[in-house]
């Protein structure tokens, strides 16, 4: 009875051991500054920063290009030749590529590694 009396008047210590001592309080600022991968160290709000509203009135959104359905006389129903769809060719717009390849480098896909080759051919495992 006595060891329990003692054990209950000690202190609670936790199991867990923290490594290194304690973190300093970081001063925040009290007014804005740019953020770190801004650019020239542009803030919100400034001359430089586009409005929301500009910005998406500029926005263009993905055009789709309908195909034009050909108007055939007859159907039958074992005959079926090409496509029921034509594709009207048109030149391309500002910032339209006709391939894959004539996009920027960052937008390419990557050549695979021997490595990432070796991977699949074995199955996946290393």
């Amino acid at each position: 009875m006595r060891q329990t009396a003692v054990s209950l008047a000690k202190s609670y210590t936790p199991m867990i051991k923290f490594v290194g001592g304690k973190h300093p309080l970081v001063q925040h600022p009290n007014s804005a500054t740019p953020h770190p991968c801004t650019i020239d160290g542009m803030l919100p709000g400034s001359k430089e920063c586009v409005p929301v509203a500009e910005y998406l009135g500029k926005l263009k959104l993905f055009e789709v290009v309908p195909y034009k359905t050909k108007k055939s006389p007859q159907k039958s129903a074992g005959t079926t030749k090409g496509s029921a769809y034509t594709f009207t060719s048109r030149p391309l717009k500002e910032n339209e590529v006709d391939s894959i390849f004539d996009l920027p480098p960052r937008f390419q896909l990557r050549p695979f590694a021997e490595s990432e080759i070796e991977s699949i051919n074995a199955g996946g495992a290393l």
